[in-house]
């Protein structure tokens, strides 16, 4: 645990579903901080696209969000903590992060007041009110600290969010409102009707880039980004190094920009023919890439030889990771949550392996199968199959689970069939039905 001597202000969001607990919660929060400012403020316009353009990325669902935590008018609390603490915690099942446990205890509580997960939002860090306070008043936590702005105090949606990498070193942006990333010289290559609309050829900051443009998948241009950032950190030389990314809030576009790998695919060298010192060299990519996965938790569910490309630097390069979720943020059954390993999840259907294999490690060993067999191919093959079979999908027990999750599918089935492949919400619940079918069918 960590303390900090210097007051931090921070601010709690009741949102209209929870204003039926005001008063019980502006009586508790004098108890535990000094209430600096207290207002009610309003979105304007479409009020789950408001939902939408305040979270930003980290938000799975603006018309559950809508649901849950209502419209109208909602309730904003400026607190002071004098005696700020921090320590590591898991804040609403995401990531561990550093949080200042008086907020953290107090949006939690009053989460639990107001009947459901999220009606109650609380900054955490300096950083997290920084952010919230300029969008919702207008005001940056500079001019707040110098005491309450004077003139009305508006909220200030942004119309989109954009992470930029830093080229040399390598380091993953932080999502924030943004104006796009400037491409220049690009060029439509290819068109995909299915998941990217789009995709272009051209440079960003005179790096030769590849632009994946989606209006049916805008989150998982995001994770993509984030999640080829993670495996970029830790084994740089088999993946494309992930550039940038931005999405509208108005959910109608989004793109995410990645390093271009100009060689060929693996299935072409393999119809050419390997030597036996390229097969030695793929086989200690592939060992790289494998241990890399292990590492970050992330599930790619689409490796084969046609998604493998040979870059410049002579490695061999994974791609193709689109309609990636977040399991953090994703809903998903109960069960499933407690029972994958994965963080990251690539929803790709491995043509060799079949729906429902979701092993890396075996794609990759049916991959390599296909090198001249020298000891260093064999050696590599032997370690990963001595590891596929931690990482697989563990099956649900029988029983009620199940039968729990059987009904689930069923249900998500209904909706799919109900909503019609043209539904702006098909996709996602066919992930969610691809999610619970697996290997229990």
């Amino acid at each position: 645990m960590s303390s900090s001597v210097r007051p931090e202000l921070h601010l709690l969001i009741l949102w209209p579903k929870a204003r039926g607990a005001e008063r019980r919660i502006l009586a508790d929060i004098p108890q535990h901080a000094e209430i600096v400012w207290k207002g009610e403020l309003r979105f304007a316009g479409d009020p789950a696209l408001a939902y939408r353009r305040f979270y930003g990325p980290a938000l799975p669902d603006e018309r559950r969000k809508l649901a849950t935590c209502g419209a109208g008018p909602f309730l904003v609390v400026v607190v002071r903590d004098a005696a700020p603490r921090y320590e590591i915690s898991d804040d609403s099942g995401r990531k561990p992060a550093l949080c200042n446990l008086t907020l953290l205890g107090m949006k939690t509580r009053y989460r639990k007041w107001t009947g459901s997960g999220h009606r109650v939002h609380g900054t955490l860090s300096p950083a997290e009110f920084a952010r919230d306070i300029r969008i919702l008043t207008g005001h940056t936590a500079e001019e707040w600290e110098r005491g309450i702005p004077p003139g009305p105090l508006e909220p200030i949606l942004p119309n989109g969010w954009t992470a930029e990498s830093t080229p040399v070193p390598f380091a993953r942006g932080t999502s924030q409102p943004a104006s796009k990333p400037e491409i220049k010289d690009a060029h439509v290559f290819l068109e995909n009707k299915y998941i990217n609309d789009r995709f272009l050829e051209g440079s960003w900051k005179g790096i030769p880039c590849v632009v994946k443009v989606s209006t049916k998948a805008i989150w998982s241009v995001g994770n993509e980004y984030k999640m080829n950032g993670a495996l970029y950190a830790v084994a740089p030389s088999v993946v494309p190094m992930p550039l940038a990314w931005h999405f509208a809030a108005d959910g109608k576009s989004a793109f995410v920009v990645t390093e271009k790998v100009a060689g060929p695919s693996l299935t072409e060298l393999l119809a050419r023919g390997l030597t036996d010192d390229e097969a030695n060299r793929f086989a200690a990519d592939i060992r790289t890439l494998a241990a890399a996965l292990k590492q970050t938790g992330i599930l790619h569910r689409d490796l084969f030889a046609d998604n493998l490309l040979l870059g410049a630097d002579g490695h061999l390069k994974a791609i193709d990771w689109q309609l990636a979720i977040d399991r953090n943020v994703y809903r998903e059954d109960p069960w499933v949550r407690r029972n994958w390993k994965f963080r990251y999840v690539v929803f790709g259907v491995n043509r060799e392996l079949g729906l429902g294999v979701w092993n890396d490690y075996h794609a990759l060993g049916k991959i390599i199968a296909q090198f001249p067999q020298t000891e260093k191919v064999k050696s590599v093959a032997a370690e990963l199959a001595s590891v596929a079979p931690e990482m697989a999908f563990a099956s649900p027990p029988k029983g009620l689970d199940r039968l729990r999750l059987w009904f689930y599918g069923c249900s998500l089935r209904l909706q799919m069939l109900i909503r019609g492949r043209k539904h702006r919400k098909y996709a996602q619940l066919e992930r969610r039905w691809r999610t619970v079918r697996c290997d229990w069918e």
